[in-house]
This record gives structure tokens, sequence and C-alpha cells, in this order.
């Protein structure tokens, strides 16, 4: 192809990037401008455009740009190194091209390009020395000088951004960076002091450069230099300048976090002091949300990177501290009051400790002002319509509703350092006053956000609190009636159920308040939101009531059977689970010859309903709906009333499952079983049931087995997968017969056989269609390997069969989910090929036989170098990102494994070496470290050499290189 028809083909490529074409032609275009960047041809195309000054289209240079950026970083290796001085200079000569503020863009990618030429020409001894005298020789040239040298340790601050060896990059550091701060800093001084006419623009390239050489010398060395300290603090009151000045400041800040020098930091706290007095004194530049945010971050810098010392000298400090909490009174914008959370935290964390008890005395008031501050923050805004308060904004409400929460762990570090009293009495003094004031404020907005916040805080006051709790929660329950106060004073008294219990006086009026909200909502049909809010903070709060209360509540049983009786038909489900789970609290602490009767009276109403549904329900998904909601609620009762001790010969509630509710289910099972929803809602119980009830399931396991093995044959779910591997775990240990445990393994193995039949017989299409059967088989095997290690190790038959599965896995499906208990079975699969196998036995026999036999299946039939092509391939190809770090894991084993290191060796040079477009010095770094660090056992370096070689190779090849 020439070169004037690729130009046109990027130019189209390129307007179809940008136009409103539709979606295939924008998939074809950018196919085609990755493929380019990647090409041979692409050095000399973009040189011609970047070139040519009759191209007036600053999107085709950009594009031109980033191209020449990516070469250089990536593609390097396919010029001849003595092709590198003729680069060298023509990007040199490209920059000198764009010295024009709005060029900047185009400049910022040649001086990226540049930097990492100047990296990886390691014969270029004199770069930095170069660049400055081709860029310095005209005025009109600084703004490429200044880019450049910006750009260079920004490039160089990471040695997994470069192919080069670890001792490549730190002598090029060395000879770049380390050895050009004085010189690059007395630039930039003479400069600033050059710079008569005080040019913002220049003023601000020099900022920009500066803030990136920060980090490379000791700050000491910057803070002497009065033309360039000047310059920050001056830059600081004009507004074109502001941004860079208060960056710069703010690395500057950062980096005194670790030094001992308390004379310098406390000269640059004064300036911050006289810095917030001079934006005061100028009231119109806090108006500015931009300037304000900025001073809120160095604000919050300073706060950070000082904590210690703040917490230290209490008194001296106490004046930046007072400045963030004025910070946080911010209105016009929350996510700038957010920057000051992790301060108060970290603050906190300090005055905490019995060292400090001095500093957070002195503190205690900033800290009670915040927790007004954040209630203030917490209200709701005020509108017409109390169920639309964000005027349809619903992404802004569930903003503002985040926001709360994090709110609320500001509260809980308030509460922990001035105490419990103080910080309670606060919203409970403002829920007071709007109480008291006459009339009465209407806007419940006012009294839900002080309750918020005692919610909020619960975590932090003690149960033995007794100087003002007790007068709070006699104060809630009689609040004036709002569907809203209502529902946030329930929640309140839901979050303080521990403290209640220890508290028993409290309980019966607060009991009454919650279920008056189920009254109230029978009464009231009109208001259906509020309505709903009311029930779900009822249930919730009855269920903590419940499960923290359970002892005291056992006299109230029988109440508790007539609401639910009478609320149960207008819950939504999900509070029908919460007062289902509280429910099952209370029954289970009464005596135990009562537990089968009382278990049976309240789920009763729900078998019935199960029972009309196998005698009379047809076969549709509207009862195969209701068939799981209400399966899900004996599933809760089972999961609560588990068995704690199996020392008697009979436990009331497996009596009770295995004589009313087992024959009941099993059926539904065998009607609904095409179901999918319904099929895993009752496995989820037959499986809440095994763990439940363990071995006084003994006499129905022969019909669990059954329907699990015959249940996954008709259906193909993985929920039958999913139980088998419960039931493995549940019967397969040493509380197990032997028989059992035998009868258990051959079990597994039917419904191994059964799923390999499913999965070799599926076209790729098949197989990729079931995704979660595939993930619950390798959560069994996952299972069946950990209590049998040495019956299904050494079984070759069915290892060949697994690695088949793993191997299809791994290659054809995409999700998240099956990849990764793949990929976890294989790690403990491999694992049992080490000396420390990852379980501990007793009395488990020679565990030399499975460790003998995982090396042997590696190492024949190259299966261990099949497997590390397809883990290795789908890490830098294919994988989510979530998987990686396991699948190094995996990789590392399947290397150290085997007894002979050049075996696994050669089978990672295999593997490497068939990747597209890898050259020989990637390989040659990545194989000459591996084979010094495995023979060394040097684990560590063996799994960063192939971290490091998968992140460059997917950098390279595999992530696009730019956005288009």
């Amino acid at each position: 192809m020439s070169s004037s028809q690729t130009l046109e083909k990027l130019k189209h490529a390129l307007d179809t990037m940008y136009s409103n074409a539709v979606e295939s032609d924008k998939m074809n275009a950018t196919r085609f401008l990755e493929s380019f960047q990647k090409s041979q041809e692409a050095w000399q195309v973009v040189h011609t455009i970047l070139d040519d000054d009759q191209i007036d289209s600053i999107q085709f240079k950009l594009f031109a740009a980033q191209t020449l950026r990516s070469k250089v970083t990536y593609d390097l290796s396919q010029l001849p190194e003595n092709n590198y001085p003729t680069l060298k200079d023509s990007i040199i000569n490209l920059l000198i091209k764009y010295p024009a503020n709005n060029q900047r863009l185009i400049r910022t990618q040649l001086a990226i390009s540049l930097s990492q030429l100047a990296l990886q020409f390691l014969s270029w001894t004199n770069a930095i020395e170069e660049v400055i005298t081709k860029l310095s020789s005209d005025q009109n040239l600084l703004p490429c000088l200044l880019d450049v040298l910006k750009i260079l340790p920004e490039e160089l601050s990471d040695v997994k951004k470069t192919s080069l060896t670890d001792e490549e990059f730190n002598k090029r550091t060395q000879e770049l960076i380390t050895n050009n701060v004085e010189q690059v800093l007395v630039i930039l001084k003479n400069l600033t002091d050059n710079n008569s006419t005080n040019n913002s623009s220049l003023n601000s390239l020099i900022l920009d450069c500066l803030n990136s050489w920060i980090k490379e010398c000791p700050i000491e060395s910057i803070l002497q230099i009065n033309s360039l300290t000047s310059l920050i603090f001056q830059s600081l009151a004009k507004e074109d300048t502001f941004d860079k000045s208060i960056e710069c400041l703010c690395t500057i800040i950062r980096e005194t976090r670790d030094i001992d020098n308390y004379e310098l930091i406390d000269a640059l706290y004064k300036q911050i002091l006289e810095l917030n007095n001079f934006m005061h004194a100028n009231p119109d530049r806090l108006e500015d949300p931009e300037t304000f945010e900025g001073l809120s971050r160095l604000y919050v810098e300073a706060g950070e990177s000082w904590h210690v010392l703040i917490a230290k000298n209490a008194k001296h400090f106490k004046p930046l501290v007072a400045i963030l909490l004025e910070t946080c009174k911010y209105n016009e914008d929350l996510d700038v009051v957010k920057y000051t959370f992790y301060f108060w935290y970290l603050l906190k964390q300090l005055l905490t400790m019995p060292k400090f008890q001095e500093s957070r005395t002195e503190f205690a008031d900033i800290y009670a002002d915040l927790i007004s501050v954040i209630v203030k923050h917490l209200t709701y805004p005020i509108a017409a319509d109390d169920h639309n308060l964000f005027n349809g904004d619903k992404e802004q409400e569930d903003k503002f509703k985040d926001f709360r929460y994090e709110m609320g762990d500001v509260l809980k570090d308030c509460c922990a350092v001035v105490g419990a009293k103080t910080a309670l009495n606060i919203p409970f003094q403002q829920i007071q006053v709007i109480l008291s004031s006459n009339p009465p404020t209407a806007n419940w907005q006012y009294l839900e956000a002080p309750l918020f916040s005692m919610r909020a805080m619960a975590k932090e006051v003690p149960l033995k609190e007794k100087n003002i709790l007790p007068t709070i929660m006699s104060f809630l329950v009689q609040l004036p009636e709002h569907p809203k106060v209502r529902y946030a004073a329930t929640l309140v008294l839901g979050r303080y159920t521990e403290w209640t219990s220890k508290n028993p006086e409290f309980l019966e009026p607060q009991l009454n308040y919650i279920i008056k909200g189920f009254e109230i909502v029978n009464n009231n049909k009109e208001d259906t939101k509020g309505n709903q809010d009311i029930i779900v903070a009822a249930s919730r709060a009855l269920m903590y009531f419940c499960q923290d209360c359970s002892e005291l509540l056992v006299n109230y049983l029988e109440q508790l059977y007539l609401l639910y009786g009478q609320i149960r038909d207008q819950l939504d489900l999900s509070s029908t689970y919460e007062l289902v789970d509280g429910l099952g609290h209370v029954i289970k602490q009464i005596p135990e010859e009562n537990l089968y009767k009382t278990t049976e009276m309240f789920i009763s109403p729900t078998l019935q309903t199960l029972t009309q549904l196998l005698t009379s329900g047809e076969v549709n998904d509207t009862n195969s709906t209701l068939l799981a909601d209400q399966v899900e609620i004996i599933t809760i009762f089972l999961g609560v009333l588990k068995c704690s001790s199996f020392d008697k010969p009979q436990y009331p509630v497996a009596n009770l499952f295995i004589e009313k509710i087992w024959p009941v289910v099993s059926q539904l099972l065998s009607k609904f079983g095409k179901s999918l929803i319904a099929s895993e809602r009752i496995l989820k119980l037959v499986k809440a049931a095994i763990q439940s009830f363990s071995t006084y399931l003994n006499g129905i396991l022969g019909d669990l087995a059954n329907i699990l093995h015959e249940g996954f044959k008709q259906s193909r779910f993985g929920c039958y997968l999913w139980v088998s591997g419960v039931l493995i775990r549940e019967y397969g240990d040493e509380y197990s017969s032997s028989e059992v445990q035998e009868a258990v393994f051959q079990f597994g193995l039917q419904q191994c056989s059964l799923f390999f039949e499913i999965l070799f017989n599926a076209s790729e299409d098949g197989v990729r269609a079931i995704p979660d059967v595939i993930e619950d088989f390798f959560r069994m095997m996952n299972d069946l390997l950990m209590f049998y290690p040495v019956k299904l190790v050494p079984n070759l038959e069915l290892l060949k069969s697994t690695l088949k599965s793993s191997l299809l896995t791994l290659n054809l499906i995409n999700e998240f989910d099956p990849i990764i208990s793949c990929i976890h079975f294989l790690i403990d699969l491999v694992s049992w090929g080490l000396p420390n196998p990852p379980i501990s036995f007793f009395d488990e026999g020679d565990l030399s036989v499975p460790r003998q036999a995982v090396q042997q299946f590696l190492m024949i039939d190259n299966n261990g170098g099949e497997l590390l092509r397809v883990v290795l391939n789908g890490l830098i190809f294919k994988f989510h990102n979530d998987v990686q770090q396991d699948t190094n894991d995996l990789v590392l084993k399947i290397l150290v494994v085997v007894p002979d290191n050049s075996m696994a060796i050669g089978w990672l040079n295999e593997v490497v070496k068939a990747l597209p477009n890898v050259n020989q010095k990637e390989i040659n770094k990545l194989i000459e470290t591996v084979s010094v660090a495995l023979p060394n056992k040097d684990n560590r370096r063996v799994r960063s050499s192939l971290k490091d070689f998968v992140n460059w190779y997917s950098r390279k090849n595999v992530t696009p290189r730019s956005e288009f």
C-alpha cells in the first residue's frame, strides 16, 4: 500500500471514529487504527504527517503523535539500533515544530516519545545536555524544553513500564534523572529570575516542570532556592497560575511526610496559615468553586501529611484543624467536603490512643462542632413532594444517599473522640429545639437528619452507656407521627438492640413502637411509598431485636406469632425474610422439648402453601416463583435453627425436616424440577438442612444423593452439583463412618462422570452456554479433592478428564466465576504435588502418593506444558483482571512443582516463544531470570518476573494503545 493510500485510509478511519457512523463501522475503524499503530509502516507515515505543514487537522496530527509515542515505547525493537540517532534527531526536530500553546497536546506526545527513547537508547550518554542545548537556543522553544523536562521523570517512574532489565533501568534512571537534578533546578531558577515580565504562561510551565522534579531530590534543596519558592507562593495570588502552584505545594507537603526537619515543616505551616488569612481577606476569591476546591486539597494534604505532628502538638496545629473544619462547612459541593474525611479518620486513630489523651481533649470541641456540620449536610432537600426530593434526578439521589453513609463514618470518628454522651447529645438537642419551637418546625427533614446521625454513631456507643441513651430511648418512642420520622426512629431503635438487651426495661415500649408501625400501615392505605418504608424499617428492626434480645423475647413469642400471622401477607419478600430470620432466633431459645411443635407452628402456613402447589398448582413461571419464595422462608428458619451440638441421639428440628418438610419438597422437586428458580431454591433448602443437621440426616442420605444425581441427569442444572459439593463436605469428613465416606466418594465420582459426558458431547457453543454448570462442577471437585486427595489424585483417568474439562473452560468460557473456580481447583490440585500440601491431615496415610501422582501426571504427555500454555495465554489475552493474581499463583506452582527445573523452564520458553509479536530480548529477559530464580527457590523473583513480562506484553500487544 502506498503512503498516500495509507494516509487516506487513516483519515477516513479517524473521521469515522468522530462521526455518527454505525457501531460496526466504528469497530472496523478502531481495528484498522490499532493494527496500523503496531505496523512497521507506521514509523515513516507518522513522521510524514507530523512534518507536513500542509496538514492542518489537529486530530490527525495528534493521532500521529500518539502513534509515535506508542512505537517508541513498545516497538523500538522494530528498528536497528544504528537508526536510533536518526530517530532521536527527527523527534527533536518535530518537537521544534510545535511550540505554540494550542499545540500542547501534540507536543506532550512528542515529549513522551523523546523521554521513552532517552530511556531505551542506552548509548545516548548526554541525552539531557543535548536536549537542553537544542531546545533552549530560542526563547520560543522554551515550552518544548519544559515539557520534555516535566515528562521525563514521570516516564521513568516505574521499571514495569519498560522492557529493560532492573539493572539497565536503575542505571539509566541514575544517568537521566539523579545526575541532572541540580542542572534542571538551575535552569528553572534562571528562567524564573529572567522572567522580568512575569509571564503567566511561562510561570505555569515552570511550575509544571518543577512539580515533576520535586520528588527527585531532598525537599530542602527545592525550598532553599528562593526564587522558586517565591514563584510558588506568589502564583497563588493569580488565577491563571493558582492551580499549578497548588499542585506544587501539595507535592512539597507530601514529600515532608518522611523528614524530620520540623523547622521546614513549621515554615510551610505558617505560609499555609498566611494563605488562608489572605483568602479570607479577599472573599471574592473563595466564591470561585475551583479556587475553594484547590485550597481544600492543599489543607487536606497538610492535615494528612502532618497528622502525627498534629496529634503530638495539638495547640500549635489547632488552627490548621480549624481550617479543615471550616472547609467541611462548604455547601456548594459535597465532593469537596469529602476530601477531609480521611484526615478526620487518621487523626481520630491517634487521638483515641491513651498517650494522646491531652490532645484529644484539645480537639474535642472541633470534633463536636464537626458533628453539627455533618448533621446539617445529612439533611435531605426540602421539596413539595416527600417522595421526589431531587426532582426526578435518580443519579443525584443515589449519590447523596451514598454520601450520607460516608458521612456516617465521620460521625463514628467524632463519637470515638468526644465520647458517646457528648456526641449523642448534639443531635438530641437539635431534635428537642425543633420540637419545642412554637409552632414546631413542619419539615420532617430537620428531624430525620439528627436521627440518622444517632443511628450512624451506634457502633461507637458502649453497651454500658447510662448517661444519655435512657433519655433518648424514652424520647424516641414519643416522636410526632410522620412516615419519614417513624422510619428513621425505627431504624435507630434497631441499631441499639444490643444496648436494649442489657437494659431490658426499655424493651417493651420499643417493641410496641415497632409493632405500632405495622398497625399504622394497615390503617393507612394511601401513602404506599411511606408505608413501604415503614414496613422495611419495622421488619429490619424487629429482626435485630429478635437476634439480640432473643432470650428476653421468649415471653413474647405468642404475641410475635400472632403478629407474624397478621402481617406476613402484607410484607414484601425482603421484609418477610428479615422477620423470619429474627423469629428463628427467638424460637431457638425455647426449651428443646417444645422446639418441634413451635417450629412447626411457625412454618405451617408456608408448608400449606407448598402442599397446595404440589396437589393442585400448575407448573408455570408464576407458581415456580411462588414456590421459590415460600421455600426460602423455610430455608431461613432451618439456617437459624442449626443444631449446635450433636451429642444427643436426635434433634427436634431435624426430625421435623425429615417427617414434614422433606416429603413435600422432594415431591415438589420432581414436579417443578425443570424450573431453574424452583430447583435452585429447593436445593438451597437441602443445603441448609445438610449444614444445619449433618449426621441427623443419615437416614435419608441415600435419598438426598439419589435426588441430586437424578436431578442433575434430568435437568443439567448446576445447582445439583453445587449441593453435591455441600454433601461431600458435610459427610466426607472424619465424623462420618468409613462406609458413609466411601459411599459419598462414589457419589462424587458418579456426578463427575455425568458432567464429563455432558461437557465432552457438547459443541463449543454448547460449552459456552453452561458457565454456571462448569463453575459448580469445579467447586464440587475442590470439595472432592479436599476430603479425598489420596483416592482422587492417583486416579489417572479422572485427572485426564478433569484436565480436559479445565482446558475447555479456560479456552472457551469468558465469564469470571467459572474461570476463577477452575483456577482455584487447579491451584489446589497442583499444590498436592508440592512438599507441603494445601490441607493438613492426620492419620491419612502416605501423602507422598498424591504428591508423586501430581508430578508424574504433569510430566506425561506434556500435560504440564499444555496447561501452562492455556493458563498463560488466558492471563495475557482473555482473563478478567480480578483473576490475574490467582492465575499468577497457578503459573508459579506449575513451574515449581516439577522436580526437573529444566523441563519447567523448557515449557515456559516454548509458551512465550509461540506468542505473536514477541522479540527475543523480551524472552531472554524472562527465561534468564526464571532460570536463576527457580533452582534457588526464589519464588518471589519468579512470580514478579512473570507478572512483569505479562504486563509488558499486554501493554505492548493487547491493550489498546490510544483512545480514539
